[in-house]
C-alpha cells in the first residue's frame, strides 16, 4: 500500500513538473516578404522564410519556455485558407494582415491591442497605421507597415528630362504642382528624340490594368471623386467629379499627346518599362520602385542604374493633393490563456521594436514608426531623402481608396478595369465607362449586403 502511495506522488510530480515546464506555443502566418535578416549576405537571393526563420528563433533564445512556429502563406491563398482555418478552428495565434475582415473583431474572433501599446507606441506609430484595425473604438491591427509599393502615393521624377527641358523639379517636389501646372510640365517633356518628325519620347505612361488602377483612382479622387458614399452603402464613382478625374486622364493621351496611345493594353509592369528605358519622364511609386531599378540592374534586365526623385500627384488648385497610404501589420486571434496571450503580444513587441522594424529597410518599404522612416538608409544620403519625403506626402494626405476591409472591391475591380479599357479604347466616354461600372459595382454591393 505504501508503495502504491509513493508511485502516485511519484506520478503526480511528474505531472506536475510537466505541466509547469510545458511550453508556450505560438503559431503565426506571413506571406514571403524577402526581407533580409541581420549577417544575410548579399549576394545570396532572398526566398521569404530568412526573416520569419530568423525572428522566431531570436525570440525563443529570449524566452526558452516557448516555442515558436511559422507558416509561409501566398498572397494568392491567404484568405481563403484564413477563411478555411476560421472554420475548422485551427487559426494561427496570430497573421500579418491586411487580408482580414473587420466583422472577425466584432464577432469576438480577435483580440484588441489597445491595452498592449505603450504611450511611445501611440506617439510613435502613424494614425493611417492604427486606424487600419479601427473597429467600434478598438484597435485590432498592430502596426508594421505604412503603405505599399507607392502606386497611387507618389510620382517618380527622371529629372536630368526635366533640366534638359528647363523645368525646375526641385520646386515640383517641394512645393507640388497643380493639374495645369502639371499638364504644361508634360508638353516640355514630350518630344521628338530621332529627329524623324515623329513623337517617341512622352512625359507619361498610362495603363488600364493592375496596379496602374491604383494611379488612375489617384486622379478622379484628386479632383472630388469618391468610390462611395461615407457607410459604403452605395458606390459613386459616376460622380460629375469623378467623370472630370477620368476625363483628364484620357486628355493627357487624347488631347495633349502626352502619354502614348494604347494604355487600354498596358499594365503596370508595362507602364514601368518605358520608364526604365526612359521613354517616358514620369514614373508611378515610391521607394520600393527605386528599389526595382537596383534590382533589375542587379538582375542583367536594366544595363545602368538611375536615380529619380519622389513628388507628390498633382492637384486641382485650391485642393490637396491626394496619395494611396494604408498600413498593414499583425492580427491577433482570441486567446483563452492569458499568459500566452501576455508572450504573444511580447512577441509582437520585438518584431516591431526599433531595431527590429527597421529591417523593413531591406524590402524597401516604410514601417509603420515615424522615428524609424526618419533614419532609414542612414548611410545613403539619397535614399534616405526619399524615403522621408515619401513618408511626409502619405503622412500629410494618405488616404485609403478602396473602401474597408469588408467592402467588396476585390469582386469589382474586374468592372473597373474594363472601365478603363473602354475609356482608353475609346468605345466609351468616361461617363458611360463610370456609369456601366457603377450599376455593376452596385449589383455585387447588394449582393454582398
Amino acid at each position: 500500500m505504501k508503495t502504491s502511495w509513493k508511485v502516485l506522488l511519484a506520478l503526480l510530480l511528474l505531472v506536475g513538473t510537466a505541466l509547469f515546464s510545458a511550453k508556450i506555443t505560438i503559431t503565426w502566418w506571413i506571406n514571403p516578404w524577402r526581407i533580409a535578416p541581420p549577417g544575410h549576405p548579399a549576394d545570396k537571393p532572398l526566398t521569404g522564410e530568412e526573416f520569419p526563420k530568423w525572428i522566431s528563433e531570436e525570440f525563443m533564445k529570449l524566452h526558452p519556455d516557448v516555442e515558436v512556429k511559422y507558416v509561409l502563406v501566398t498572397n494568392q491563398e491567404y484568405a481563403q485558407k484564413l477563411a478555411a482555418a476560421i472554420a475548422t478552428k485551427t487559426q494561427p495565434d496570430f497573421f500579418k494582415g491586411p487580408v482580414w475582415d473587420s466583422r472577425w473583431a466584432k464577432s469576438g474572433l480577435l483580440e484588441p491591442i489597445d491595452d498592449y501599446l505603450s504611450p511611445e507606441d501611440w506617439k510613435d506609430f502613424y494614425e493611417q497605421c492604427l486606424k487600419a484595425g479601427y473597429v467600434d473604438g478598438k484597435h485590432y491591427m498592430w502596426p508594421w507597415v505604412y503603405g505599399t509599393n507607392g502606386m497611387g502615393a507618389t510620382m517618380l521624377l527622371y529629372t536630368p528630362d526635366f533640366e534638359k527641358a528647363g523645368i525646375d523639379w526641385r520646386k515640383i517636389v517641394n512645393e507640388g504642382w497643380t493639374m495645369e501646372e502639371f499638364v504644361e510640365v508634360c508638353k516640355k517633356l514630350t518630344w521628338d528624340s530621332d529627329g524623324d518628325g515623329q513623337i517617341d519620347h512622352y512625359a507619361i505612361g498610362l495603363g488600364a490594368k493592375s496596379d496602374m488602377v491604383h494611379n488612375v483612382l489617384n486622379f478622379i479622387y484628386a479632383h472630388g471623386g469618391r468610390l462611395t458614399n461615407e457607410d459604403e452603402t452605395e458606390v459613386i464613382l459616376n460622380s460629375p467629379e469623378a467623370i472630370a478625374g477620368l476625363q483628364f486622364v484620357l486628355d493627357l493621351i487624347e488631347k495633349h499627346g502626352v502619354a502614348p496611345k494604347g494604355a487600354e493594353a498596358l499594365d503596370i509592369y508595362g507602364v514601368i518599362n518605358l520608364f526604365h528605358t526612359h521613354k517616358v519622364s514620369i514614373g508611378f511609386g515610391g521607394p520600393y520602385e527605386i528599389g526595382r531599378i537596383t534590382r533589375y540592374v542587379r538582375e542583367g534586365r536594366l544595363s545602368e542604374a538611375f536615380y529619380p526623385v519622389v513628388a507628390p500627384f498633382p492637384h486641382v488648385e485650391g485642393k490637396d493633393p491626394v496619395a494611396y497610404a494604408r498600413g498593414s501589420g499583425f492580427i491577433v486571434f482570441k486567446q483563452s490563456d492569458p499568459k500566452k496571450r501576455d508572450m504573444i503580444f511580447e512577441f509582437l513587441k520585438f518584431i516591431t521594436n526599433h531595431e527590429n522594424i527597421a529591417l523593413l529597410e531591406t524590402l524597401n518599404y516604410l514601417t509603420a514608426r515615424r522615428s524609424v522612416n526618419e533614419l532609414l538608409y542612414k548611410d545613403d544620403p539619397y535614399m534616405n531623402e526619399q524615403v522621408r519625403r515619401y513618408a511626409q506626402i502619405m503622412d500629410k494626405y494618405g488616404m485609403e481608396f478602396f473602401g474597408s476591409q469588408e467592402f467588396p472591391w476585390s469582386q469589382m475591380n474586374a468592372h473597373f478595369v474594363a472601365a478603363l479599357e473602354a475609356t482608353f479604347s475609346k468605345s466609351k466616354t468616361p461617363e458611360q465607362a463610370l456609369n456601366d461600372f457603377v450599376r455593376e459595382a452596385n449589383r455585387i454591393l447588394k449582393k454582398v449586403k
